[in-house]
């Protein structure tokens, strides 16, 4: 097996896609491939978002899609995902996987942004009995828990350390802005305040209205 590429794109913005192309050499076609993934903690991956795509897989890790960077668990989110190739018997494999950046803590600075690293993937040969190649395979699987790979009894792993990282480049809230955002929030409630008072010193005006009117009559 060999990494052929690895991206990410686009490579800015909150919303992208991981992109992992896998060159099958004399495979044997009674095995499976599958990719494993460790995503930095900045990293958010939607299950049902995978499942909408088409994609099995497990996924171990956070799975709280609204809080920011911060406020998780500084682990990495494992993801395994089963990997057939484009055309059955190609021997290439595409593995296209929708990802998303949490919210990252604020720096100073006009417009500041940060460099999210994601590791290039794990890939996974696993084969019913003993595969027919020269390549050196084990008979424990490199997750246990899994349940995708329960199936599997010998198994090949990959570990592509010359291919670079890819890198996704996402904004975060500048701590200059701060005291604008808090000047602005303290006015916006304030306001809103007021309006508050002003509508029930309203309603209260008409019904006492009403009441005189009523007592007159």
């Amino acid at each position: 097996m060999l990494l052929s590429s690895f991206a990410v794109s686009p490579a800015r913005g909150f919303h992208s896609t991981l992109s992992a192309r896998i060159t099958l050499h004399d495979e044997d076609h009674t095995c499976s491939v599958f990719v494993l993934y460790a995503l930095p903690p900045s990293v958010i991956v939607d299950r049902h978002e995978l499942v909408d795509h088409g994609i099995e897989f497990e996924l171990w890790g956070e799975s709280n899609l609204e809080l920011p960077v911060f406020a998780v668990s500084q682990t990495n989110t494992s993801l395994l995902l089963s990997a057939r190739p484009l055309v059955p018997h190609l021997n290439e494999v595409l593995v296209e996987v929708p990802i998303h950046a949490r919210y990252g803590v604020p720096l100073r600075g006009s417009m500041p942004r940060r460099l999210i690293e994601i590791p290039p993937p794990t890939c996974i040969r696993a084969c019913p009995q003993s595969p027919m190649t020269v390549d050196v395979s084990t008979s424990e699987p490199p997750l246990n828990q899994s349940a995708m790979l329960r199936p599997y009894s010998h198994f090949l792993v990959s570990q592509f350390h010359a291919v670079p990282a890819a890198k996704l480049d996402v904004p975060v809230g500048s701590l200059d802005d701060l005291p604008l955002v808090e000047a602005g929030t303290v006015v916006v409630v304030l306001a809103a305040f007021l309006w508050l008072v002003y509508r029930s010193w309203m309603c209260s005006s008409k019904l006492q209205s009403r009441h005189f009117i009523d007592k007159r009559g």
